[in-house]
């Protein structure tokens, strides 16, 4: 039988959740700098809100899991944080490529 109240296990799950919100913020984020770049300051605000959300949520809900809430915290900021590194990465990557072509076509 597996055991999963280590934990390891519990911060584990917390930092694949926050992966999964990482993931999410870098699509809301690409797809405004593609379709509409102007939203994308705004968007900000909003994705920074949803990271803070799950943070509140794991400290205030972590106490009824049988992980102790700061490897809960840890692996939820890990999991944020970490990912948004190759993810900033990919975003200026493209912001760059599309500077290009508007460029390119401004004559």
């Amino acid at each position: 039988m597996i055991v999963i109240d280590t934990n390891l296990f519990g911060a584990a799950l917390a930092f694949c959740v926050g992966v999964g919100i990482a993931a999410v913020n870098y699509g809301i984020s690409r797809y405004l700098l593609k379709k509409q770049p102007g939203l994308y300051t705004t968007a900000q605000i909003l994705k920074q809100l949803l990271q803070i959300g799950y943070l509140v949520v794991l400290f205030t809900l972590g106490g009824y899991t049988p992980w102790d809430k700061l490897w809960l915290l840890v692996g939820g900021c890990l999991g944020i944080t970490l990912p948004m590194i190759w993810f900033t990465f990919r975003l200026v990557r493209l912001n760059d490529a599309l500077q290009r072509k508007e460029d390119s076509s401004d004559g």
